[in-house]
């Protein structure tokens, strides 16, 4: 007995030890470095060195510093920046302008050493002249269509107003900043002026607009003032260039026999000359998909012909490595793909045509092709006739359903003959087709000018669309499933039945856009009614701050001790 509370006893203290443990540390650290001095001091005047040092309360290193750090006016050769110390020495390589302001803006480019803590921006400025510019301007970027910031980083460029509409394409900007998350942006001590402003997603950091480069602009130049309300600044609505030359993206083999050919733009009235193939057009007309009418064709020479095309393509098929099973080793087996298949599922409308699709053109279907369509509620059979799309890549079965009651279809094997002489085989299966909504609009338009009203999911993505066709009209829109649905009208000006976003080298602006001040709720089995007059775009007001020289970033330069 005594010996058992022993043994007891010993477990028990190595219980206790064993959750026994380190203390936590206290709470992770998430503050980023504060700047507490500078050398010479930040706001100084006559500044005639090559370098400044900035020093923090604890150590930091630097986030691509060559990239976040932006300067004003912008310098020919970078400068360098290198962590010393608890702090930060930038060298400059070049040669200064007199009697000029310059800002260097930290934009996430230092974090502490530890924890990684982003400071989100700092300023060091520094004159060479005996004066400090003090003035400000300000903007906020939107997206042209949507209205909210956009989802990438900004660039924010000013240009003297003697230069041309389109220097941002041209040369090196006069000063420089960047959007914050919100899409607000600020120039910082400045000279008093006005100036043309610019702002584009910079993404090779040249400071100049590429062709491919989202970009918004002002129209008028915008003056410097004292202090910038943010409620009330100037709006750069940005968007996406059009891609407007023509160009093959792709061509080649998928599998023996098979080609899919790809262009940036869609095609017109596409020609193909070469061997023998057949071939269909997507529905956006950007890709071809061609069957060569030999199936084991690995090599071939196309020459396609369209607006803006004239190429040769000389493909061959190269056979895809087998994917192999990371737990035992082996190949995976390709499996074929069957040759027809169903497109209508349990989200299928009940009043939608039942559609099947096919993996190679038809050339040949059965005589009174039909199929089976049990109600597996009343256990009713009927016989549905099928019907081949002329472009003979679908085909249709068009029936009489129920909502909410579950059906089962079968096809019987042989029906469809493909150009290669293979038949499908049988294929059975099953659906329950659902209500959807109906939104109908009562549009009054007092724009003055075409529109096309977008119905858009919560996502922001538009799901359909329609043009009004007259400045009184109803729109309806059918086959939405429940949610909650936004509206936006956009000012069609070019009359094309789209949104057309900006052409910065023809100084067009992008369409505008209007969305409804409420979001529509709409269930299943639905059928709701809205009254939307369409008047005159508002700008809607974007919650800021009022800056000034004295409260921006880091409080006033003078308390930052200088470093002796």
């Amino acid at each position: 007995m005594m010996r058992f509370l022993k043994i007891l006893l010993a477990l028990l203290l190595l219980s206790s030890c064993a959750k026994q443990g380190f203390p936590s540390g206290g709470p992770k650290d998430e503050t980023p470095p504060v700047a507490v001095g500078t050398q010479p001091t930040n706001g100084s005047r006559n500044f005639d060195g090559n370098q400044f040092y900035i020093e923090f309360d604890e150590y930091v290193v630097l986030k691509d510093a060559s990239n976040n750090v932006l300067v004003s006016p912008p310098l020919k050769h970078k400068a360098e920046y290198t962590t010393k110390g608890k702090g930060v020495l930038v060298k400059l390589n070049d040669t200064l302008l007199p009697d000029a302001t310059y800002l260097f803006q930290f934009k996430d480019a230092i974090a502490d050493f530890n924890e990684g803590n982003l400071l989100p921006s700092y300023e060091y400025v520094f004159s060479t002249g005996t004066t400090m510019d003090t003035l400000m301007m300000g903007g906020h970027v939107t997206d042209a269509r949507g209205g909210k910031p956009w989802k990438e980083t900004v660039t924010v460029v000013a240009y003297d107003t003697t230069a041309s509409d389109t220097a941002a394409l041209e040369g090196q900007p006069r000063f420089v900043t960047r959007c914050d998350k919100r899409g607000h942006f600020s120039f910082h001590n400045l000279p008093g002026g006005s100036y043309r402003i610019v702002a584009f997603e910079d993404k090779n950091r040249n400071l100049r607009l590429d062709n491919d480069e989202p970009v918004a602009w002002l129209d008028k130049p915008l003056t410097t003032v004292d202090s910038i309300d943010t409620n009330r600044t100037a709006t750069l609505r940005i968007s996406a260039p059009e891609k407007k030359q023509q160009r093959l993206m792709k061509g080649e083999f998928t599998e023996k026999g098979r080609i899919i050919v790809v262009t940036q733009l869609p095609m017109q009235q596409p020609q193909v000359s070469g061997e023998a193939v057949e071939w269909r057009l997507n529905p956006r007309r950007d890709t071809l998909t061609l069957w060569c009418l030999n199936p084991n064709c690995d090599s071939t020479r196309l020459i396609l012909r369209d607006e803006g095309l004239n190429d040769t393509l000389n493909l061959r098929y190269r056979a895809q490595k087998p994917k192999r099973n990371s737990h035992f080793g082996n190949t995976n087996a390709t499996t074929a793909q069957p040759l027809m298949r169903a497109l209508c599922s349990g989200n299928s409308a009940f009043y939608d045509d039942l559609r099947l699709s096919f993996r190679t053109p038809i050339a040949k279907m059965a005589d009174s092709a039909q199929a089976e369509i049990l109600n597996l509620k009343d256990s009713t059979l009927s016989l549905c006739p099928l019907t081949l799309d002329s472009n003979r890549m679908q085909a249709r079965l068009t029936t009489t359903l129920q909502s909410g009651v579950e059906y089962r279809v079968r096809l019987h094997s042989g029906l469809f003959t493909d150009l290669y002489g293979n038949t499908t085989d049988s294929l059975t299966f099953s659906l329950t087709p659902r209500d959807y909504g109906t939104l109908t609009l009562h549009i009054e338009n007092l724009t003055g000018t075409d529109l096309v009203i977008e119905v858009l999911d919560k996502r922001d993505t538009v799901v359909q669309s329609s043009k009004l066709q007259a400045p009184n009209s109803e729109l309806r829109f059918s086959h939405l499933v429940g949610g909650d649905y936004r509206l936006r009208a956009v000012l069609d000006r070019n009359n094309d039945g789209r949104w057309t976003p900006g052409d910065y080298r023809a100084q067009r602006q992008p369409e505008e856009t209007i969305l409804f001040d409420k979001t529509l709720q709409l269930r299943e089995k639905w059928e709701m009614e809205e009254r939307w007059t369409v008047g005159k775009p508002a700008t809607t007001p974007v919650k800021g701050k009022r800056l000034n020289f004295q409260n921006r970033l880091n409080g006033n330069p003078s308390e930052l001790r200088s470093i002796k």
